[in-house]
Protein backbone atom coordinates (compact mmCIF):
# COMPACT_ATOMS: atom_id res chain seq x y z
CA UNK A 1 0.00 0.00 0.00
CA UNK A 2 1.48 3.37 -0.61
CA UNK A 3 2.22 6.21 1.75
CA UNK A 4 -0.59 8.58 0.53
CA UNK A 5 -3.44 5.90 0.73
CA UNK A 6 -1.72 4.60 4.54
CA UNK A 7 -1.71 8.98 5.55
CA UNK A 8 -5.71 8.81 4.02
CA UNK A 9 -6.10 5.22 6.00
CA UNK A 10 -5.01 7.17 9.22
CA UNK A 11 -6.81 10.27 8.86
CA UNK A 12 -9.81 8.36 9.21
CA UNK A 13 -8.69 6.64 12.10
CA UNK A 14 -9.19 9.62 14.01
CA UNK A 15 -12.52 10.50 13.00
CA UNK A 16 -13.70 6.86 13.43
CA UNK A 17 -11.11 4.68 16.28
CA UNK A 18 -12.41 7.11 18.86
CA UNK A 19 -15.31 6.61 18.19
CA UNK A 20 -16.04 3.21 17.99
CA UNK A 21 -15.23 2.74 22.02
CA UNK A 22 -17.80 3.95 24.40
CA UNK A 23 -16.36 7.41 25.92
CA UNK A 24 -18.66 8.04 28.31
CA UNK A 25 -18.24 6.61 31.60
CA UNK A 26 -21.39 8.43 34.15
CA UNK A 27 -24.81 8.22 34.65
CA UNK A 28 -25.16 11.86 33.43
CA UNK A 29 -23.94 10.73 30.05
CA UNK A 30 -26.25 8.22 29.39
CA UNK A 31 -28.84 10.76 30.28
CA UNK A 32 -28.02 12.84 26.95
CA UNK A 33 -28.39 9.80 25.02
CA UNK A 34 -31.94 9.15 26.02
CA UNK A 35 -33.17 8.69 22.80
CA UNK A 36 -36.22 6.52 21.33
CA UNK A 37 -34.98 3.54 19.60
CA UNK A 38 -36.85 2.65 16.12
CA UNK A 39 -35.22 -0.99 16.04
CA UNK A 40 -36.06 -1.51 19.12
CA UNK A 41 -39.36 -0.76 19.37
CA UNK A 42 -38.79 2.71 20.16
CA UNK A 43 -37.53 2.02 23.91
CA UNK A 44 -34.86 4.30 24.80
CA UNK A 45 -31.67 3.90 23.60
CA UNK A 46 -29.49 2.15 26.10
CA UNK A 47 -25.90 2.83 25.35
CA UNK A 48 -23.31 6.01 24.50
CA UNK A 49 -21.35 7.31 21.59
CA UNK A 50 -20.47 4.40 19.68
CA UNK A 51 -20.23 4.36 15.43
CA UNK A 52 -20.54 0.59 15.51
CA UNK A 53 -23.85 0.40 17.09
CA UNK A 54 -27.13 0.44 14.44
CA UNK A 55 -28.71 1.37 17.67
CA UNK A 56 -26.59 4.24 18.43
CA UNK A 57 -27.56 5.22 14.32
CA UNK A 58 -31.02 4.68 14.16
CA UNK A 59 -31.64 6.76 17.74
CA UNK A 60 -29.45 9.61 16.90
CA UNK A 61 -31.31 9.42 13.24
CA UNK A 62 -34.74 9.06 14.81
CA UNK A 63 -34.01 12.65 16.42
CA UNK A 64 -34.84 14.24 13.20
CA UNK A 65 -38.44 12.70 13.95
CA UNK A 66 -40.36 16.36 13.44
CA UNK A 67 -39.07 16.98 9.86
CA UNK A 68 -39.60 12.88 8.92
CA UNK A 69 -43.27 13.72 9.96
CA UNK A 70 -44.21 16.66 8.45
CA UNK A 71 -42.54 15.41 5.41
CA UNK A 72 -44.72 12.10 5.52
CA UNK A 73 -47.52 14.04 5.80
CA UNK A 74 -47.10 16.34 2.60
CA UNK A 75 -46.14 13.58 0.64
CA UNK A 76 -49.53 11.92 1.59
CA UNK A 77 -51.56 15.28 1.22
CA UNK A 78 -49.60 15.65 -2.13
CA UNK A 79 -50.58 12.11 -3.16
CA UNK A 80 -54.30 13.04 -2.36
CA UNK A 81 -54.50 16.66 -4.24
CA UNK A 82 -52.95 14.76 -7.60
CA UNK A 83 -55.94 12.22 -7.47
CA UNK A 84 -58.54 15.09 -6.75
CA UNK A 85 -56.84 16.83 -9.73
CA UNK A 86 -56.50 14.51 -11.74
CA UNK A 87 -59.95 12.83 -11.38
CA UNK A 88 -62.48 14.35 -9.05
CA UNK A 89 -61.98 17.86 -10.55
CA UNK A 90 -62.14 17.05 -14.46
CA UNK A 91 -65.89 15.99 -12.97
CA UNK A 92 -67.01 19.44 -11.45
CA UNK A 93 -65.28 22.01 -13.99
CA UNK A 94 -68.50 22.65 -15.80
CA UNK A 95 -69.77 23.89 -12.24
CA UNK A 96 -69.67 26.84 -10.57
CA UNK A 97 -66.17 27.19 -8.21
CA UNK A 98 -66.68 30.82 -7.24
CA UNK A 99 -65.16 31.14 -3.69
CA UNK A 100 -67.40 35.27 -2.09
CA UNK A 101 -64.64 35.30 0.31
CA UNK A 102 -61.46 34.93 -1.84
CA UNK A 103 -63.12 37.11 -4.10
CA UNK A 104 -62.91 40.39 -1.86
CA UNK A 105 -59.09 39.42 -1.35
CA UNK A 106 -57.42 39.89 -4.58
CA UNK A 107 -54.35 42.62 -3.85
CA UNK A 108 -53.70 41.04 -0.61
CA UNK A 109 -53.17 37.60 -1.74
CA UNK A 110 -51.36 38.74 -4.18
CA UNK A 111 -48.81 40.78 -2.28
CA UNK A 112 -48.94 38.11 0.25
CA UNK A 113 -47.79 35.47 -1.92
CA UNK A 114 -44.73 38.12 -3.46
CA UNK A 115 -43.59 38.22 -0.49
CA UNK A 116 -43.33 34.87 0.90
CA UNK A 117 -41.70 34.42 -2.39
CA UNK A 118 -38.98 36.43 -1.93
CA UNK A 119 -38.63 34.99 1.58
CA UNK A 120 -38.31 31.74 0.18
CA UNK A 121 -35.90 32.96 -2.48
CA UNK A 122 -33.72 35.02 0.06
CA UNK A 123 -34.30 31.79 2.49
CA UNK A 124 -32.68 29.56 -0.10
CA UNK A 125 -29.79 31.49 -0.88
CA UNK A 126 -28.86 31.77 3.01
CA UNK A 127 -28.99 27.68 3.02
CA UNK A 128 -26.79 27.49 -0.46
CA UNK A 129 -24.45 29.93 2.09
CA UNK A 130 -24.99 27.67 5.24
CA UNK A 131 -24.68 24.57 3.60
CA UNK A 132 -20.90 25.97 1.93
CA UNK A 133 -20.10 26.88 5.58
CA UNK A 134 -20.69 23.58 7.07
CA UNK A 135 -18.53 22.23 4.08
CA UNK A 136 -16.02 24.20 4.57
CA UNK A 137 -16.09 23.66 8.48
CA UNK A 138 -15.66 19.96 7.65
CA UNK A 139 -12.76 20.15 5.28
CA UNK A 140 -11.09 21.93 8.12
CA UNK A 141 -11.59 19.62 10.81
CA UNK A 142 -10.06 17.09 8.06
CA UNK A 143 -7.21 18.92 7.06
CA UNK A 144 -6.42 19.24 10.13
CA UNK A 145 -6.94 15.46 10.57
CA UNK A 146 -5.24 14.38 8.00
CA UNK A 147 -2.31 16.40 8.92
CA UNK A 148 -1.94 14.47 12.13
CA UNK A 149 -2.15 11.20 10.41
CA UNK A 150 0.53 11.55 8.21
CA UNK A 151 2.62 12.29 11.59
CA UNK A 152 1.33 9.35 12.88
CA UNK A 153 1.84 7.23 9.92
CA UNK A 154 5.47 8.48 10.15
CA UNK A 155 5.75 7.61 13.76
CA UNK A 156 4.39 4.12 13.50
CA UNK A 157 6.76 3.41 10.52
CA UNK A 158 9.78 4.41 12.12
CA UNK A 159 8.68 2.31 15.22
CA UNK A 160 7.68 -0.85 13.55
CA UNK A 161 11.33 -0.45 11.11
CA UNK A 162 13.15 0.38 14.29
CA UNK A 163 11.82 -2.45 16.42
CA UNK A 164 12.30 -5.25 13.30
CA UNK A 165 16.15 -4.35 13.25
CA UNK A 166 16.82 -4.29 17.09
CA UNK A 167 14.58 -7.92 16.82
CA UNK A 168 17.25 -9.00 14.29
CA UNK A 169 20.49 -7.77 16.59
CA UNK A 170 19.35 -9.11 19.65
CA UNK A 171 18.13 -12.67 17.93
CA UNK A 172 21.13 -14.39 19.07
CA UNK A 173 21.78 -13.12 22.98
CA UNK A 174 18.55 -12.54 24.33
CA UNK A 175 15.09 -14.01 23.23
CA UNK A 176 12.86 -12.68 26.20
CA UNK A 177 13.60 -9.01 25.07
CA UNK A 178 13.17 -10.41 21.29
CA UNK A 179 10.07 -12.10 22.02
CA UNK A 180 8.47 -8.60 23.38
CA UNK A 181 9.84 -6.16 20.58
CA UNK A 182 8.11 -8.85 18.11
CA UNK A 183 5.15 -8.92 20.35
CA UNK A 184 5.05 -5.27 19.96
CA UNK A 185 5.55 -4.97 16.98
CA UNK A 186 2.91 -7.26 15.80
CA UNK A 187 0.06 -5.10 18.06
CA UNK A 188 1.09 -2.19 15.80
CA UNK A 189 1.40 -3.87 12.62
CA UNK A 190 -1.96 -6.04 13.50
CA UNK A 191 -3.79 -2.56 14.79
CA UNK A 192 -2.99 -0.83 11.40
CA UNK A 193 -4.24 -3.31 9.17
CA UNK A 194 -7.29 -3.35 11.09
CA UNK A 195 -7.46 0.18 10.94
CA UNK A 196 -6.70 0.21 7.18
CA UNK A 197 -9.44 -3.01 6.53
CA UNK A 198 -12.40 -0.45 8.29
CA UNK A 199 -11.64 2.73 6.39
CA UNK A 200 -11.33 0.71 3.28
CA UNK A 201 -14.41 -0.69 3.93
CA UNK A 202 -16.45 2.03 5.52
CA UNK A 203 -14.28 5.39 4.05
CA UNK A 204 -15.56 5.69 0.72
CA UNK A 205 -18.98 5.04 2.18
CA UNK A 206 -18.70 8.43 5.06
CA UNK A 207 -17.04 10.38 1.78
CA UNK A 208 -20.59 9.54 -0.26
CA UNK A 209 -22.63 10.48 2.58
CA UNK A 210 -21.22 13.98 3.01
CA UNK A 211 -21.19 14.55 -1.01
CA UNK A 212 -24.38 13.66 -1.01
CA UNK A 213 -25.50 15.59 1.39
CA UNK A 214 -23.44 18.48 0.34
CA UNK A 215 -25.03 18.34 -3.21
CA UNK A 216 -29.11 17.50 -1.90
CA UNK A 217 -28.83 20.67 -0.56
CA UNK A 218 -27.03 22.67 -3.10
CA UNK A 219 -29.80 21.06 -5.67
CA UNK A 220 -32.79 21.67 -3.28
CA UNK A 221 -32.35 24.98 -2.65
CA UNK A 222 -31.25 25.91 -6.29
CA UNK A 223 -34.13 24.02 -7.76
CA UNK A 224 -36.55 25.67 -5.35
CA UNK A 225 -34.68 29.56 -6.23
CA UNK A 226 -35.54 28.55 -9.84
CA UNK A 227 -39.03 27.05 -9.84
CA UNK A 228 -40.09 30.34 -7.50
CA UNK A 229 -38.52 32.70 -10.18
CA UNK A 230 -40.93 30.45 -13.28
CA UNK A 231 -43.69 31.19 -10.56
CA UNK A 232 -43.90 34.33 -11.99
CA UNK A 233 -44.74 33.86 -15.20
CA UNK A 234 -48.48 31.68 -14.67
CA UNK A 235 -49.01 34.47 -11.79
CA UNK A 236 -48.64 37.34 -14.14
CA UNK A 237 -50.31 35.58 -17.07
CA UNK A 238 -52.94 33.89 -15.08
CA UNK A 239 -51.94 30.61 -16.73
CA UNK A 240 -54.19 27.90 -14.25
CA UNK A 241 -52.18 24.91 -15.65
CA UNK A 242 -49.23 27.13 -15.07
CA UNK A 243 -50.58 27.45 -11.17
CA UNK A 244 -50.83 23.68 -10.97
CA UNK A 245 -47.24 22.82 -12.40
CA UNK A 246 -45.27 25.12 -9.69
CA UNK A 247 -48.19 23.74 -7.20
CA UNK A 248 -46.80 20.33 -7.60
CA UNK A 249 -43.30 21.32 -7.67
CA UNK A 250 -43.05 23.86 -4.49
CA UNK A 251 -44.81 20.56 -2.80
CA UNK A 252 -42.11 18.43 -3.48
CA UNK A 253 -39.72 20.18 -3.11
CA UNK A 254 -41.23 21.64 0.51
CA UNK A 255 -41.92 17.62 1.10
CA UNK A 256 -37.86 17.46 -0.04
CA UNK A 257 -37.05 20.81 2.61
CA UNK A 258 -38.55 18.63 5.80
CA UNK A 259 -37.02 15.95 5.26
CA UNK A 260 -33.98 17.32 4.78
CA UNK A 261 -34.94 19.57 7.92
CA UNK A 262 -34.97 16.44 10.06
CA UNK A 263 -31.85 15.11 8.34
CA UNK A 264 -29.96 17.95 9.35
CA UNK A 265 -30.68 18.19 12.89
CA UNK A 266 -29.85 14.35 13.20
CA UNK A 267 -26.70 15.69 11.79
CA UNK A 268 -26.39 18.49 14.45
CA UNK A 269 -27.27 15.61 17.03
CA UNK A 270 -24.08 13.72 15.82
CA UNK A 271 -22.27 16.74 15.89
CA UNK A 272 -22.47 17.47 19.28
CA UNK A 273 -21.89 13.50 20.41
CA UNK A 274 -18.88 13.63 18.14
CA UNK A 275 -17.31 17.34 19.94
CA UNK A 276 -18.43 16.03 23.28
CA UNK A 277 -16.62 12.29 22.59
CA UNK A 278 -13.57 14.37 21.50
CA UNK A 279 -13.58 16.85 25.29
CA UNK A 280 -14.00 13.83 27.28
CA UNK A 281 -11.37 11.81 25.70
CA UNK A 282 -8.91 14.96 26.25
CA UNK A 283 -10.10 15.66 29.80
CA UNK A 284 -9.33 11.69 30.76
CA UNK A 285 -8.14 9.29 27.67
CA UNK A 286 -7.43 6.90 30.64
CA UNK A 287 -10.88 6.06 30.74
CA UNK A 288 -11.04 5.36 27.01
CA UNK A 289 -9.67 1.79 26.17
CA UNK A 290 -8.73 2.02 22.11
CA UNK A 291 -8.07 -1.61 22.21
CA UNK A 292 -9.43 -2.86 18.89
CA UNK A 293 -9.47 0.39 16.38
CA UNK A 294 -7.39 2.96 17.74
CA UNK A 295 -3.41 4.72 16.71
CA UNK A 296 -2.46 3.87 19.80
CA UNK A 297 -0.64 0.58 21.78
CA UNK A 298 -2.96 -0.99 23.81
CA UNK A 299 -2.73 1.00 26.84
CA UNK A 300 -3.01 -2.52 29.17
CA UNK A 301 0.63 -3.74 27.99
CA UNK A 302 2.23 -0.66 27.00
CA UNK A 303 3.56 0.82 30.55
CA UNK A 304 4.78 -2.89 31.12
CA UNK A 305 6.38 -2.77 27.20
CA UNK A 306 8.04 0.68 28.34
CA UNK A 307 9.12 -0.05 31.81
CA UNK A 308 10.63 -3.18 30.07
CA UNK A 309 12.28 -2.03 27.33
CA UNK A 310 13.83 0.95 29.49
CA UNK A 311 15.03 -1.69 32.25
CA UNK A 312 17.00 -3.61 29.62
CA UNK A 313 18.75 -0.17 28.12
CA UNK A 314 19.65 0.51 31.58
CA UNK A 315 21.12 -2.73 32.92
CA UNK A 316 22.89 -2.79 29.85
CA UNK A 317 24.55 0.53 30.47
CA UNK A 318 25.27 -0.24 34.24
CA UNK A 319 26.77 -3.52 33.54
CA UNK A 320 28.79 -2.13 30.18
CA UNK A 321 30.20 0.62 32.58
CA UNK A 322 31.13 -2.20 35.24
CA UNK A 323 33.02 -3.93 33.31
CA UNK A 324 34.35 -1.23 31.53
CA UNK A 325 35.85 -0.02 35.29
CA UNK A 326 37.05 -3.34 35.63
CA UNK A 327 39.06 -3.69 32.93
CA UNK A 328 40.23 -0.11 33.53
CA UNK A 329 41.08 -1.27 36.76
CA UNK A 330 42.98 -3.78 35.78
CA UNK A 331 45.75 -2.10 34.81
CA UNK A 332 45.71 -3.05 30.76
CA UNK A 333 47.43 -1.67 28.42
CA UNK A 334 45.81 1.34 26.46
CA UNK A 335 42.42 0.97 28.74
CA UNK A 336 42.37 3.73 29.87
CA UNK A 337 40.68 5.50 27.09
CA UNK A 338 37.83 3.68 27.65
CA UNK A 339 37.10 4.81 30.99
CA UNK A 340 36.68 8.83 30.71
CA UNK A 341 36.94 10.72 33.80
CA UNK A 342 33.24 12.04 33.46
CA UNK A 343 31.52 8.44 33.73
CA UNK A 344 31.78 5.74 31.41
CA UNK A 345 29.05 5.29 28.98
CA UNK A 346 26.16 7.88 29.24
CA UNK A 347 23.01 6.74 31.13
CA UNK A 348 20.07 8.82 29.53
CA UNK A 349 17.91 7.40 32.36
CA UNK A 350 19.98 9.44 34.87
CA UNK A 351 17.91 11.15 37.84
CA UNK A 352 14.78 10.34 36.06
CA UNK A 353 12.16 7.37 35.87
CA UNK A 354 12.49 4.48 33.75
CA UNK A 355 9.23 4.97 32.07
CA UNK A 356 9.05 8.27 31.97
CA UNK A 357 12.45 8.79 29.55
CA UNK A 358 12.87 12.49 28.01
CA UNK A 359 16.32 13.18 25.63
CA UNK A 360 19.17 14.89 27.49
CA UNK A 361 22.46 15.79 27.05
CA UNK A 362 25.24 13.34 28.48
CA UNK A 363 27.72 15.01 30.98
CA UNK A 364 30.81 16.00 28.98
CA UNK A 365 33.24 13.49 27.96
CA UNK A 366 30.58 10.35 28.39
CA UNK A 367 30.34 8.07 25.42
CA UNK A 368 26.95 8.00 23.81
CA UNK A 369 25.71 4.09 24.18
CA UNK A 370 25.90 4.37 19.94
CA UNK A 371 29.05 5.45 20.10
CA UNK A 372 30.53 2.71 22.24
CA UNK A 373 31.47 0.09 19.18
CA UNK A 374 32.95 2.44 17.76
CA UNK A 375 35.52 3.02 21.10
CA UNK A 376 35.46 -0.52 21.33
CA UNK A 377 36.28 -1.55 17.87
CA UNK A 378 39.93 -0.19 18.88
CA UNK A 379 40.43 -2.96 21.23
CA UNK A 380 39.03 -6.00 19.29
CA UNK A 381 40.90 -8.80 18.06
CA UNK A 382 39.41 -10.26 15.56
CA UNK A 383 39.35 -13.95 14.66
CA UNK A 384 41.68 -14.14 11.73
CA UNK A 385 44.32 -12.03 13.50
CA UNK A 386 47.09 -14.38 15.47
CA UNK A 387 46.34 -13.85 18.69
CA UNK A 388 50.21 -12.57 19.65
CA UNK A 389 49.73 -9.98 17.12
CA UNK A 390 46.73 -8.70 19.17
CA UNK A 391 48.76 -8.82 22.16
CA UNK A 392 51.30 -6.60 20.29
CA UNK A 393 48.84 -4.14 19.51
CA UNK A 394 46.78 -3.92 22.99
CA UNK A 395 43.90 -5.41 21.38
CA UNK A 396 42.28 -8.11 23.85
CA UNK A 397 38.62 -8.01 23.43
CA UNK A 398 37.40 -11.43 21.84
CA UNK A 399 35.41 -10.70 18.32
CA UNK A 400 32.74 -12.43 19.81
CA UNK A 401 32.10 -10.02 22.86
CA UNK A 402 32.30 -7.08 20.92
CA UNK A 403 29.78 -8.37 18.15
CA UNK A 404 27.80 -8.72 21.34
CA UNK A 405 28.86 -5.41 23.00
CA UNK A 406 27.57 -3.86 19.44
CA UNK A 407 24.35 -5.93 19.11
CA UNK A 408 23.22 -4.58 22.37
CA UNK A 409 24.71 -0.60 22.09
CA UNK A 410 22.78 -0.16 19.16
CA UNK A 411 19.74 -1.78 19.88
CA UNK A 412 19.94 0.60 22.78
CA UNK A 413 20.44 3.50 20.98
CA UNK A 414 17.93 2.34 18.45
CA UNK A 415 15.16 2.18 21.22
CA UNK A 416 16.61 5.32 22.62
CA UNK A 417 15.70 6.59 19.01
CA UNK A 418 12.03 5.69 18.95
CA UNK A 419 11.34 5.71 22.81
CA UNK A 420 9.45 9.33 22.43
CA UNK A 421 7.60 8.39 19.41
CA UNK A 422 6.93 5.00 21.06
CA UNK A 423 5.91 7.08 24.28
CA UNK A 424 3.31 8.97 22.19
CA UNK A 425 1.91 6.05 20.60
CA UNK A 426 1.38 4.22 24.08
CA UNK A 427 -0.14 7.49 25.83
CA UNK A 428 -2.31 8.26 22.60
CA UNK A 429 -0.51 12.34 22.73
CA UNK A 430 -1.00 12.49 18.74
CA UNK A 431 -4.56 11.81 19.17
CA UNK A 432 -4.68 14.12 22.52
CA UNK A 433 -3.22 17.12 20.97
CA UNK A 434 -4.85 16.42 17.65
CA UNK A 435 -8.14 16.20 19.38
CA UNK A 436 -7.59 18.79 21.51
CA UNK A 437 -6.80 21.10 19.07
CA UNK A 438 -10.11 20.27 17.39
CA UNK A 439 -11.96 20.77 20.96
CA UNK A 440 -10.35 24.15 21.27
CA UNK A 441 -10.41 25.67 18.10
CA UNK A 442 -12.81 24.30 15.48
CA UNK A 443 -16.07 21.83 16.88
CA UNK A 444 -17.43 25.20 17.99
CA UNK A 445 -17.91 27.21 14.33
CA UNK A 446 -18.23 22.80 13.60
CA UNK A 447 -21.58 22.79 15.67
CA UNK A 448 -22.69 26.49 15.22
CA UNK A 449 -22.48 25.64 11.57
CA UNK A 450 -24.56 22.25 11.60
CA UNK A 451 -27.14 24.22 14.10
CA UNK A 452 -27.55 27.20 10.87
CA UNK A 453 -27.90 24.41 8.35
CA UNK A 454 -30.49 23.18 10.24
CA UNK A 455 -32.11 26.40 11.43
CA UNK A 456 -31.96 27.63 7.86
CA UNK A 457 -33.57 24.47 6.19
CA UNK A 458 -36.51 25.11 8.89
CA UNK A 459 -36.98 28.37 8.22
CA UNK A 460 -37.19 27.23 4.20
CA UNK A 461 -39.50 24.43 4.92
CA UNK A 462 -41.94 26.63 7.04
CA UNK A 463 -41.95 29.12 4.46
CA UNK A 464 -42.55 26.94 1.67
CA UNK A 465 -45.42 25.76 3.16
CA UNK A 466 -47.34 28.91 3.70
CA UNK A 467 -46.14 29.41 0.07
CA UNK A 468 -47.88 26.52 -1.26
CA UNK A 469 -50.62 27.75 0.45
CA UNK A 470 -50.71 30.79 -0.50
CA UNK A 471 -50.70 29.25 -4.25
CA UNK A 472 -53.17 26.93 -3.87
CA UNK A 473 -55.28 29.22 -3.09
CA UNK A 474 -54.78 32.22 -5.65
CA UNK A 475 -54.92 28.98 -7.89
CA UNK A 476 -58.91 28.29 -6.17
CA UNK A 477 -59.38 32.01 -6.31
CA UNK A 478 -58.61 32.89 -10.10
CA UNK A 479 -60.03 29.53 -11.50
CA UNK A 480 -62.91 29.71 -13.35
CA UNK A 481 -62.31 34.01 -13.98
CA UNK A 482 -60.87 35.77 -16.71
CA UNK A 483 -57.92 37.93 -16.02
CA UNK A 484 -56.22 40.60 -18.69
CA UNK A 485 -52.35 39.79 -18.83
CA UNK A 486 -50.28 42.12 -15.50
CA UNK A 487 -53.42 42.54 -14.26
CA UNK A 488 -54.35 41.71 -10.09
CA UNK A 489 -58.45 41.58 -10.43
CA UNK A 490 -60.29 39.72 -13.10
CA UNK A 491 -62.19 41.71 -16.05
CA UNK A 492 -65.59 41.53 -14.85
CA UNK A 493 -68.53 44.08 -14.21
CA UNK A 494 -68.41 43.46 -10.56
CA UNK A 495 -65.33 44.64 -10.03
CA UNK A 496 -62.83 47.31 -11.11
CA UNK A 497 -60.00 46.34 -13.34
CA UNK A 498 -56.45 47.52 -11.76
CA UNK A 499 -53.48 47.13 -13.74
CA UNK A 500 -49.96 46.83 -12.05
Amino acid sequence: MTKPRNIGVLSHLFLTAILVVPTLSDGGDHERFKRRDPLNSFTYYNGSFDVRDKHYWAATAFTGIHGYVVAGVLLIAGVCFALYVTFFDKRRRVSSTRCPKLDRYYLPLFLLLLLFMFLSMAASGIVIAANQSSRNRTEEMKETIDKAGEDLDKNIRTVITSLTRIQYLLLPYDQKTTHLLNVTSHRLRRGSLLIQSFVHTNGPTIDLAINISYVTHLMIASTNLFVLLLAFVPILLHWHPGFIMVIFLCWILTTLSWVLTGFDYFLHTFAGDLCSAFSDFVQNPQNNTLTNLSPCMDPLHSDTTLIEVSSMIRNFITELNTKVADYALTGRSNTASLAPKSGLVCDPFAGQQINSYTPQRCSNGAIPIGQFPNVLSRFTCHDNVPPETCKITGKFIPEAAYLRVYAYSNSAQGMLDILPSLQNLTQCLHVKDTLSSIVSNQCKPFRASMYRLWACMLALSLIMKVVVLLFLAKAFQEKGKSFARFSIYPTSGEVQQVTI
